[in-house]
């Protein structure tokens, strides 16, 4: 591999060596899960309940398993490269046009993180508690501190937290499961449906959306794992699996409650489990929320490199706490097309670059000026000029109800026209790579 010296200037990020990547497929699979067992997969769950029980529940297994599978590929570049997802978008934005997606990412998981830390207060609030325990403001601020103090902690120290983070997040999901299943009688909600126009393509395009905003981080984590495809399937799996059951019971609380925010938490309150419904508040927040601090600064560090990562994560977590004191929940859904409509084209075109364009990296044209990934002046038009036409027709299909929905036709034509417009404009990116040698050294699996 380059020495990381000549991958410092001009345009430099973190490339992490072999011997380095000793994260082990479980870890991965733990980062994941807990990923998917947060409250914004419940609160997702509630914006499908229109379509009533059982297409609601087809709805989340498919959008799942199929948006998910990104994630899976995102994967496997992260660990065979060694780099963080926002480096991996300068083969096929351009090094200066990999700024474009970065600022999206980084905008995006300061949203999140907004999005989750207001969430967690919210459901907080609906314990009840008494004095500056009621109040939202105060949860606020303490999840937020948490969360940003979590995202600083070094990976050493990293891995015990998450190993007793996710793994009680686990058994007080069973236990909020458990609350939710006993006081609902599920044959009776098998026909009901709350008032709603939503339908199963747009329902798509919410639980894709969901699994889309996720891609760019995976590689930030991939990138430190041992074996490039038990890396990829935990992944995959662990998140699939885990936010189709929070999705679920999302769900199922709307559906029995009438409520569009409705949550177990609540319920879990008056049955007198007000301790682990807090408790499940507290680890799923941290287990989800510090993905988000921690990626917005990695994907910040590609738009100021002068400036120390954990700067940046520090920016980034103060950034979203504060958001989050004056973000309109009732915007949510909204808030998904938008990710959707973003971030399905952007990823399409990172995936088909590397898979079917290059195979692999060329590690110090990353950072070169006038190298493989400059262009023209830094910048590759043809992926704008796919990421405009992707952007465009998913809200265009949106907004005329296309029944094939707006994901798929998205991700379908940006991927097609991205690799036609390279194959005619840019034919000696295809033929200097393939030409050039396979970079092995994060080629093992």
């Amino acid at each position: 591999m380059e020495s990381n010296e000549k991958l410092k200037v001009p345009y430099s990020l973190e490339v992490v060596p072999k011997k380095e990547q000793q994260i082990a497929s479980l870890q991965i699979a733990l980062l994941w899960i807990g990923a998917g067992l947060g409250l914004a997969a419940i609160f997702s769950g509630n914006t499908l309940a229109s379509l009533g029980l059982t297409n609601g529940l087809l709805t989340i297994i498919v959008g799942m398993l199929v948006g998910s599978v990104p994630m899976y590929f995102m994967s496997r570049i992260g660990t065979r490269e060694g780099v963080s997802g926002m480096i991996a978008t300068r083969a096929s934005f351009g090094i200066r046009g990999s700024f474009f997606p970065s600022l999206c990412n980084a905008l995006q998981l300061i949203g999140w993180t907004a999005v989750m830390i207001l969430m967690a207060a919210e459901a907080c609030v609906s314990l009840k508690f008494a004095g500056i325990l009621g109040n939202r403001d105060f949860w606020i601020i303490l999840i937020g501190l948490i969360t940003t103090v979590n995202a600083l902690l070094k990976h050493n120290h990293l891995k015990w937290f998450q190993i007793f983070t996710v793994g009680a997040t686990l058994i007080l999901s069973i236990i909020m499961t458990y609350a939710v299943l006993s006081t609902v009688n599920v044959a009776d909600l098998m026909d009901k449906k709350p008032k709603g126009h939503l339908t199963f393509s747009l329902g798509l395009d919410y639980v894709i959306g969901m699994c889309l905003s996720w891609v760019p981080l995976v590689a930030d984590y991939s990138r430190y794992a041992r074996n490039i495809n038990g890396a990829a399937h935990a992944t995959y799996w662990g998140y699939a699996l885990s936010s189709i059951w929070m999705y679920f019971v999302g769900l199922l609380c709307t559906i029995a409650t009438g409520l569009w925010n409705a949550s177990p938490i609540p319920i879990m309150g008056a049955l007198g489990l007000g301790i682990p419904g807090l408790l499940i508040i507290f680890f799923s927040t941290v287990t989800t929320a510090f993905l988000d601090v921690f990626s917005a600064g990695v994907s910040a560090s590609n738009l100021f490199p002068k400036f120390s990562e954990r700067r940046l994560v520090f920016i980034a977590g103060v950034s979203g706490t504060l958001i989050s004191l004056v973000f309109p929940i009732d915007k949510y859904q909204s808030f998904l097309l938008i990710l959707g409509a973003v971030f399905i084209p952007i990823e399409s075109i990172v995936l088909v670059d590397y898979f079917l364009i290059r195979k692999h990296l060329k590690l110090a044209d990353l950072t070169k000026p006038e190298g493989s990934y400059w262009y023209r002046g830094g910048v590759n038009l043809v992926a704008f000029v796919a990421f405009v036409v992707g952007f465009a027709l998913y809200e265009v299909s949106y907004f005329q109800a296309w029944p094939i929905g707006s994901s798929f036709i998205s991700l379908i034509i940006t991927a097609v026209l991205y690799y036609f417009l390279m194959r005619l404009l840019h034919r000696d990116q295809f033929s200097k790579v393939r030409s050039s040698g396979i970079y092995k050294n994060h080629a093992a699996g």
